[in-house]
């Protein structure tokens, strides 16, 4: 926080004079925008306010369609930061000629404010006697005309350096949109054909000189930010097969295709060649797709055929040796969504959309298997216009969620650049999560291996895969991902020990798009990763097919296990750094861990789960006209009380998990509001050994309206009160004698305030939110029966408005 100001009447003038010299132009720039037709209300300029020494205060209410100072970016200079300090240093409004008039008066007050020493009160405090805008004021050091780079919220070092063309990503006011397009074609400027609209702006790409960007921002005043423009890639990764040609003809006669109308795995990737053998009766050729009519369906890399083979299969090396029937239960479709070389490219976020628009002209349920990356977008967490369009499809308008397992992307390596064994010393720590992963709506899948066959690799059986990124040096927001991970293979180290190199023997065995006889390849990495959660979702939806998309989602991690050499590594770094530290690392490398079939599919007396789908409505209008909380639910689960008392010091595990969806709003992290980005977001609380169910739900409900941390101390849980729950998946485990998990059979579902309470217009405050609670009881050493106890009372039990399933998984 900046000292006080010493002499406020003194600043006041002087801030007061910068904003005289800043709107200047702005009578000029009216006057050309009235030339291109802006209306007279939407006429205005930018204006950018520095801060003083420290952090610069802006009303966390302010967007660019609010009355008064509209705040369009806030920018930092991070780089010269510590570790999870974030100072923004400038932010940047929209002005009209009425708003710079109320400034100066605002000014003028400001100037005359006295306050009293002993009646200080700190800068940060909510004092309504105090003049509009003070703590803006107060923590400013100059007012100036915004620059073209003040819009700027990418990579500083992705702004262009030459007066040339540059594809730039241009962010604009929906309420201007219009006259952005109108201007840029006056201008002769291109533009993407297809935009992404979101709840206050609308992105595109253009194609301009910085002369020319400067000039639509001076003359529509429709930008609210730019950044660089981006499209999916997919990664290097090359190895021969290590199974003879003989084997196919063999799987290629065991195998039956799934019924029709069965699930799919639709992959999004670089095209299929469905005429490959073994994929051929799960895949006709009218299911395969292109995103680009100059792009032919076929698969133009051999990623794709790769990454359909372990969707449909998994590891065909686990198969191929089996005599038996390999009986499908899903089938896939086939969307190009990476351009060929030589081809156009088309902006990642845009080629998500086109191929859910192509895929869906035929109806059948289907999970999205993105393993694709947008190299050029942000690695530190924060939502980009790729991960933002992701999160929006997935929420499908509430009415028809879309499930997507995406690839958290792979330290880059070639031939020529191989990947180094010293970057696996702390697990890729300094490679963070690529674009789109990073969307709070998707399954993000890491890579690990079992695959540790021979001397002299990397990474040890049940680790991470050696080129699979984490999350662990997000400073931004504290979601963690992965959220799962499975198989990716292994690297043998080089002679050098420098230098590695992805190991034939230990990868994944594939189809291949290569004509004949090679219809096998080997992959790896986050891709198959992504390939095999996307397989086994999709199985899932095949087994349950009444279960809601959130509940696949979430069952995935509920099932999910840490490996012993994961759990090796967080009692490793527990001994240089917190026990939550520790926890979190575990989180940003691994996830929740390895989904494990065994506990999705079947089940034992000992050990059983609870599902409930039910709707919350989060927000309505008050007494006062202003949105309010309105909903939380309290469920009572049919639960073997009786069972777990007698089990008395058995040691026992619970595990919860919530899942949901929300609705993005991309443009708030421009105005350092993460926590305004979800629409909404939901969180639980778990009734407590001795508590009765009234003082459960009383003690849920006094925590704050935007508290997302778990309701108080509560031992036993793995993240509990450590580890605050952000993104659209909370899962837990507690652990503990199994009388005392008798008592807690009451689960409280609240929300927390998101955009839709914000903003008014929208009218999403009257929406309601699908969600799914899964909530499983196991012994953990030895058996007892539990299952049917709770079966015997899931008739009987009444939880209105809500599906129960006690399921034998």
């Amino acid at each position: 926080m900046p000292p006080l100001v010493p002499d406020r009447p003194g600043h006041a003038q002087k801030l007061r004079g910068d904003l005289e010299t800043a709107t200047a132009a702005l009578m000029g720039i009216r006057r050309d925008q009235a030339r291109s037709g802006v209306p007279l209300n939407q006429r205005g300029m930018a204006i950018a306010i520095d801060s003083r020494d420290g952090p610069l205060f802006v009303s966390n209410t302010a967007r660019s369609t609010t009355q008064g100072l509209k705040l369009l970016t806030m920018q930092s200079n991070s780089s010269q930061l510590p570790r999870n300090e974030q100072v923004f240093d400038t932010a940047t409004f929209f002005v009209s000629l009425t708003t710079a008039r109320s400034m100066r008066t605002t000014l003028d007050a400001y100037a005359k404010w006295e306050e009293k020493e002993d009646e200080f009160e700190d800068l940060l405090g909510d004092d309504a006697r105090r003049p509009r805008n003070f703590k803006l004021f107060e923590s400013a050091s100059s007012i100036r005309e915004a620059h073209l780079r003040d819009y700027w919220t990418d990579d500083v070092d992705r702004f262009p350096r030459r007066p040339g063309d540059f594809t730039w990503e241009v962010w604009t006011r929906n309420d201007y949109d219009y006259l952005f397009s109108k201007v840029a074609g006056q201008l002769e400027v291109d533009t993407e054909d297809r935009a992404t609209q979101f709840v206050e702006t609308t992105v595109r790409n253009v194609t301009a000189t910085p002369e020319q960007m400067r000039q639509l921002v001076r003359v529509t005043g429709a930008v609210v930010e730019l950044r660089g423009a981006s499209s999916f890639a997919s990664d290097y990764m090359s190895a021969p097969s290590v199974v003879s040609s003989s084997a196919v003809t063999s799987l290629v006669d065991r195998i039956a295709p799934a019924a029709a109308g069965a699930p799919r795995v639709t992959v999004l990737d670089t095209g299929v060649n469905f005429a490959n053998e073994l994929l051929r009766g799960s895949l006709p050729r009218g299911r395969c797709h292109t995103v680009s009519d100059d792009w032919a369906i076929a698969d133009h890399d051999g990623h794709g055929t790769k990454m359909a083979g372990v969707a449909l299969f998994g590891d065909l090396s686990e198969v191929a040796s089996g005599q038996g029937s390999i009986r499908l239960t899903t089938a896939l479709e086939s969307v190009v969504v990476t351009a060929p070389e030589g081809g156009i490219d088309i902006p990642a976020r845009d080629a998500i959309q086109r191929a859910v628009e192509l895929v869906e002209e035929e109806s059948s349920e289907r999970v999205f298997c993105l393993a694709q990356t947008a190299h050029d977008e942000p690695q530190d967490g924060r939502p980009s216009s790729t991960s933002a369009a992701l999160d929006q499809l997935a929420y499908g308008g509430g009415k028809q969620p879309r499930l997507f397992c995406v690839a958290v992307g792979n330290v880059s390596h070639s031939e020529d650049e191989p990947y180094q064994v010293a970057d696996y010393a702390d697990r890729n720590r300094r490679f963070g999560v690529q674009s789109p992963a990073q969307a709070l709506n998707a399954l993000a899948v890491g890579a690990m291996t079992w695959k540790a066959d021979g001397d002299d690799l990397i990474a040890g059986a049940g680790d991470l895969a050696p080129t699979s990124r984490t999350s662990q040096d997000w400073t931004v927001t504290k979601t963690f991902k992965p959220d799962i991970v499975m198989e990716g293979g292994n690297f043998e180290i080089d002679f050098d020990e420098i230098f590695s190199r992805p190991s034939p023997e230990n990868l994944v065995l594939t189809t291949a798009r290569g004509p004949g006889t090679k219809m096998l390849a080997m992959t790896g990495e986050t891709s198959a990763a992504t390939a095999a959660a996307s397989g086994l979702a999709a199985r899932l939806m095949a087994r349950y097919p009444k279960f809601r998309t959130e509940t696949i989602r979430g069952m995935m991690v509920h099932c999910a296990d840490w490996t012993p050499e994961m759990l090796r590594q967080r009692t490793e770094l527990e001994q240089s750094l917190s026990a939550r530290d520790s926890w979190a690392a575990l989180l940003a490398r691994y996830g929740w861990g390895v989904p494990n079939e065994q506990r999705l599919f079947m089940s034992s007396k000992s050990d059983m789960t609870m599902i409930v789908e039910d709707t919350l409505q989060p927000f309505e209008i008050g007494d006062s006209n202003q949105v309010r909380l309105k909903e939380m639910k309290y469920f009572k689960l049919p639960w073997p009380t009786r069972e777990l008392q007698a089990l008395n010091q058995r040691k026992a595990e619970m595990r919860v998990t919530l899942s949901y969806f929300v609705e993005p709003d991309p443009h708030a992290i421009a105005r350092n509001r993460h926590d305004r980005y979800p629409s909404h977001q939901l969180k639980f609380d778990v009734r407590r050994f001795g508590e009765t169910d009234a003082r459960a739900r009383l003690r849920f409900n006094e925590l704050g309206e935007d508290d997302d941390t778990f309701g108080g101390s509560d031992d036993g849980w793995i993240a509990g009160s450590r580890l605050p729950r952000k993104g659209t998946i909370h899962h837990d485990i507690w652990r503990g004698p199994a009388y005392q998990l008798a008592d807690r059979d009451g689960i409280s579902i609240a929300p927390i305030r998101g955009w839709w309470a914000d903003i008014r217009h929208s009218e999403r405050y009257a929406r309601s939110v699908k969600f799914s609670l899964m909530v499983s009881i196991k012994i953990l050493n030895g058996e007892a029966d539990i299952y049917n106890p709770v079966m015997a009372a899931v008739p009987a039990q009444a939880l209105i408005g809500a599906n129960v399933a006690a399921a034998r998984r």
